[in-house]
């Protein structure tokens, strides 16, 4: 492939070509991997198959999985693209078939009358991957997850036993509640209302469905959870599938508009707005209630950070911590940054999700701007949120960092006591999993396991407790 007009498929953000596995004794390791973890980090992104025509990050691309599986210390490491059915047809004919979300193509009819998916927008399954009911799916906002076996092979479209009717989108960033073990999450879709809340119990069985009447669709990829509320951020994002469909800019942004705060109650009732002005955001952190407050932390930018011609550009933006109150009795809504640190795709100990908690966690700079050849993390931050201050490790100045998972330990509930674990390239080491320690991340890695092949920048992963090879 030539990807030399792609600025986003360049360096570490260019794909690899193969499906590898290496044994325990392929992997090196540095320092000493806990040996009370057993499970698998898993990690998806996007990884081009065929030549494209046009490429927008962080949308493009199609899926695939990296996965590090752990056994009381026994390690196998593992990459495989998740096969969707629009990837089985470009296999087929040997070629890319299907356009970018910023350029959609006509589907040839060689490839309709053959059996192909006629829809010019591809499901590349290159989002998120979780484990929740048993199963292991691999998300991407426009359309149906794929489920996954345990050793990465896809099993197909999973329409979440029925809950899903053709044409929704399903949510590629769902909440699980620790206390109820509920699944919270939403659909997508082209008509009104244009979102709804989706709510599974343990089981991932289907509970209920809660719409959320809103005039436009908004661009939306996050959303945060209370004990009482789901809380999404509507702002003046807007996806243009028409304009895409003429070979236009998909989105649109309108910062003459506020960004609107939905809290959504879990139980059901009437949503409660709260107007802001205009902001984005991709990622919360956490959130819980005090009081009549709820306290919802997130990464804030000031608008949306993908446009065609623009998008370098606009990449370069601020994004930091920031911690909004509203004040459920009184309306009012505050919001200020925790700290002046670079970062993104920020996470937490799961097992306060919803509820007060103390650390979060992401993927920084220590530049505290845009930093290198389009990617602007090389470091994990953690930021104690009863004072603000930062804990930061840089892996290097040219080092690519990814999203930061919290892992606990089996033998602690104290959130100090886990583990963070994230894949990390760096040009003069290569492609590693780092695991630091929670309780004291400037410290670096407890250990390093070197993986024998590049394992390209990517999107969102999570810890698969007691899933093994």
């Amino acid at each position: 492939m030539d990807l030399s007009r792609f600025p986003y498929l360049q360096d570490n953000y260019a794909p690899v070509a193969e499906e590898r596995d290496f044994s325990h004794d392929e992997l090196r390791i540095e320092g000493e991997v806990p040996d009370d973890l057993v499970g698998a980090f898993m990690r998806n992104g996007p990884n081009v198959a065929y030549q494209p025509d046009h490429y927008v990050y962080p949308l493009d691309g199609d899926g695939m999985v990296h996965a590090i599986y752990f056994d009381r210390g026994k390690l196998h490491y593992r990459n495989r693209w998740v096969q969707t059915g629009q990837l089985k047809t470009e296999r087929q004919f040997g070629r890319r078939i299907y356009g970018s979300v910023g350029k959609l193509t006509p589907v040839p009819e060689e490839v309709i009358a053959a059996g192909g998916d006629p829809n010019p927008l591809k499901n590349t399954a290159n989002t998120n991957v979780i484990y929740h009911g048993g199963k292991l799916l691999a998300l991407w906002e426009g359309g149906f997850p794929h489920r996954l076996n345990a050793d990465l092979s896809t099993a197909g479209l999973d329409d979440c036993g029925g809950a899903l009717q053709p044409g929704d989108a399903f949510f590629a960033h769902p909440k699980f509640c620790p206390t109820t073990g509920e699944m919270i999450t939403c659909t997508q879709g082209w008509a009104p209302p244009y979102l709804s809340a989706q709510i599974f119990d343990r089981d991932g069985q289907h509970l209920r469905a809660i719409p959320v009447e809103m005039p436009e669709k908004v661009v939306i990829h996050d959303l945060q959870i209370t004990e009482n509320y789901i809380i999404f951020f509507c702002c003046p994002a807007f996806a243009d599938l028409e304009a895409a469909m003429q070979g236009g800019d998909p989105f649109r942004w309108d910062g003459s508009q506020p960004t609107r705060i939905a809290a959504v109650p879990r139980a059901g009732g009437p949503v409660r707005w709260f107007d802001k002005e205009a902001f984005f955001s991709w990622h919360f952190c956490n959130g819980y209630e005090a009081g009549d407050k709820l306290v919802i932390d997130y990464i804030w930018i000031a608008s949306l950070p993908i446009s065609q011609g623009l998008q370098a550009q606009a990449e370069r933006q601020p994004r930091h911590l920031h911690r909004m109150t509203i004040d459920l009795a009184s309306g009012a809504v505050s919001d200020g940054p925790v700290g002046d640190v670079f970062c993104e795709f920020s996470r937490v100990d799961e097992r306060r999700t919803g509820l007060d908690y103390r650390y979060g966690f992401a993927t920084a700079s220590n530049t505290h701007q845009w930093a290198g050849s389009y990617h602007g993390y090389n470091s994990t931050l953690r930021y104690d949120l009863t004072n603000g201050s930062a804990q930061l490790h840089t892996y290097g100045e040219h080092a690519n960092a990814g999203e930061p998972v919290y892992v606990p330990s089996s033998r602690s509930e104290r959130e100090e006591d886990g583990y963070l674990m994230c894949y990390v390239y760096n040009p003069d080491e290569g492609a590693f999993l780092s695991i630091l320690c929670a309780g004291d991340v400037a410290a670096g890695p407890v250990a390093k396991i070197h993986i024998p092949g590049r394992v390209p920048n990517g999107f969102h992963a999570n810890w698969m407790a007691g899933l093994t090879d």
